[in-house]
């Protein structure tokens, strides 16, 4: 009951579209332009750098934020669960960007507000999990390629710190992290399903600090 509260709490922050919210202020619809995805990505293709930059700072604070509030309630009552219900309220959020009902269940792919759940859960995990995003994109441009390589790779890594003692959970905790976190990178490569095509095909846009409004990620 406990963990479904959590993620109820998450999937609700989850479900704010911070892109589509930042278009309707400039009287853009971006589910209708680019992409369609209202992830921060095409929030900056469409949009701009700031808005971009904003969208991915506000998707990540969907993850942390609930965290930081089943955190703080979590410590007075149930101390030995509140990393275990932090996850659960990161994980909320994360499922709340990607399938939101106020959008219809049509979201984003989640990467921003998974770093919140990186944050939250496995900050030993960051600076790898930055590092392959950034050589990625620097190699190769392809902005979604870097995002597909950090998801598919987190889920390992999450593991890694967990059996090495480097984040909060206990080892009868583990297996049921160790299980969500690779649903949270399996997912996240699976809403790249149309990126990984289109990379294959070749007609994948490149990373520009120049933003169009036409198909990206």
């Amino acid at each position: 009951m406990l963990r479904l509260l959590a993620f109820i709490v998450g999937y609700a922050f989850g479900n704010v579209p911070s892109g589509y919210i930042m278009g309707k202020l400039q009287h853009v619809d971006i589910t209708k332009q680019g992409s369609g995805n209202i992830g921060t990505t095409n929030t900056l293709r469409v949009l701009g750098n700031l808005q971009g930059a904003l969208c991915l700072i506000s998707d990540c604070l969907k993850g942390v934020i609930p965290a930081l509030i089943i955190g703080a309630v979590a410590g007075r009552y149930v101390p030995d669960q509140r990393a275990l219900l932090m996850f659960y309220a990161a994980f909320g959020a994360v499922i709340g960007h990607d399938f939101p009902v106020t959008m219809h269940f049509k979201g984003g792919k989640g990467i921003a507000t998974s770093l919140g759940l990186f944050i939250i859960a496995y900050p030993v995990i960051i600076p790898p999990q930055i590092a392959v995003f950034l050589i990625t994109v620097i190699i190769t441009r392809y902005v979604s390629l870097g995002s597909i390589l950090c998801a598919a790779s987190f889920p390992f890594m999450a593991m890694a710190a967990i059996l090495t003692g480097h984040t909060a959970f206990t080892m009868q905790q583990a297996p049921e992290i160790i299980v969500l976190s690779f649903v949270v990178g399996g997912l996240a490569v699976f809403r790249h399903r149309s990126n990984i095509r289109r990379l294959a095909a070749g007609s994948e846009n490149k990373f520009s600090f120049h933003h169009k409004n036409k198909e990206g990620k």
